[in-house]
């Protein structure tokens, strides 16, 4: 007398479909992971643009500082160069120079044609263009509790912009105006 086991019908199915639900667990919990680790990754990348978002504005910033340092600093408010373009200053402009070459800013390549380089770093340039001459800001021609103001009352203004590009490209591009009092 040989000894069979006798194996069910229900105990096979029961067997296979236990393997059938543990590959289709694994299946979804593999997905998780894979799902997880692009979600990481980009979220790696966006910090990392942020961080080179964060340093191309820095150095445009940087670069305007620069600029108004530069203006304030002795004659410099009075050079020829925001009289008459020349060549030979390229980032000093004339009032309403770049609107009547089309040159916008904004949108333009900087190149060491039409702006100066901060320290002869080209991720970091700047121009300045003469705004107003001679204006006299609101409420300077008031008297002051009765006793006439004294100083100059007149100033020059003037519009700054600026490109800073980080390693990986990224630019950005800041402007301001200022003024330095005329007389």
């Amino acid at each position: 007398m040989s000894f069979q086991p006798k194996y069910r019908a229900g105990h096979r199915q029961r067997g296979a479909s236990s393997l059938f639900l543990t590959v289709i667990l694994v299946m979804v919990v593999m997905l998780l992971a894979v799902t997880a680790a692009v979600l990481s990754n980009t979220q790696f990348r966006l910090a990392g643009n942020l961080q080179f978002e964060n340093v191309a504005f820095n150095l445009a910033e940087g670069a305007i500082a620069t600029a108004e340092s530069w203006v304030g600093t002795g004659t410099n408010a009075k050079s020829g160069g925001f009289t008459t373009y020349s060549t030979s200053t390229p980032q000093i402009y004339p009032i309403g120079y770049l609107a009547a070459s089309s040159l916008d800013p904004l949108t333009m390549t900087w190149s060491s044609s039409n702006s100066a380089a901060v320290g002869g770093d080209d991720n970091q340039r700047y121009l300045v263009e003469k705004y107003g001459a001679d204006n006299q800001p609101l409420g300077t021609g008031l008297d002051s509790g009765g006793r006439p103001l004294t100083g100059c009352q007149k100033v020059d203004v003037f519009l700054v912009s600026a490109v800073g590009k980080s390693a990986r490209g990224t630019s950005k591009s800041v402007q301001t105006t200022f003024s330095i009092p005329s007389c």
